[in-house]
Formats: C-alpha cells, sequence, structure tokens
C-alpha cells in the first residue's frame, strides 16, 4: 500500500463515480505511481490516475493485466 494526497481524493472519487455506476466498494488505495486503486468486489478493479483523474478498469488478471479506459 502507499501513500496518496487527500486533496486528490475527492477528485478521484467524483471522477470514478461520474463514470462507474456502482454503489459499493470494498477498498480504496494508493499504488506506486500516485493513482488510485478502487477494488468493486473480488477481482473487479479500477484504477483513476493523479495527474489526468482518468478511470481505467483491469479486463485481464494480475499475471497479464489489460488496462483499458473507461469512459
Amino acid at each position: 500500500m502507499y501513500r496518496v494526497w487527500f486533496d486528490d481524493l475527492e477528485k478521484a472519487i467524483a471522477a470514478f463515480r461520474e463514470v462507474v455506476m456502482d454503489e459499493l466498494f470494498e477498498s480504496i488505495s494508493g499504488n506506486v505511481y500516485g493513482d488510485f486503486v478502487f477494488q468493486i468486489r473480488g477481482n473487479i478493479k479500477y484504477i483513476v490516475k493523479h495527474n489526468d483523474f482518468t478511470v481505467w478498469r483491469n479486463f485481464g488478471d494480475w499475471r497479464k493485466p489489460d488496462w483499458r479506459e473507461v469512459r
């Protein structure tokens, strides 16, 4: 787990809620790049990038990740 900015957390949540129509999530954490990792359930994960607040979903798994931007 890595550290992320509180100031950016509000912006990340707003960007995430605008794109993802799910009301529940399991956790929010940071990654090594300063991005926000939202885990919805099981292995469904999204990343909100800290530099432009775009939302990305992993359609692969941990062995072969396949990150695609969600709009």
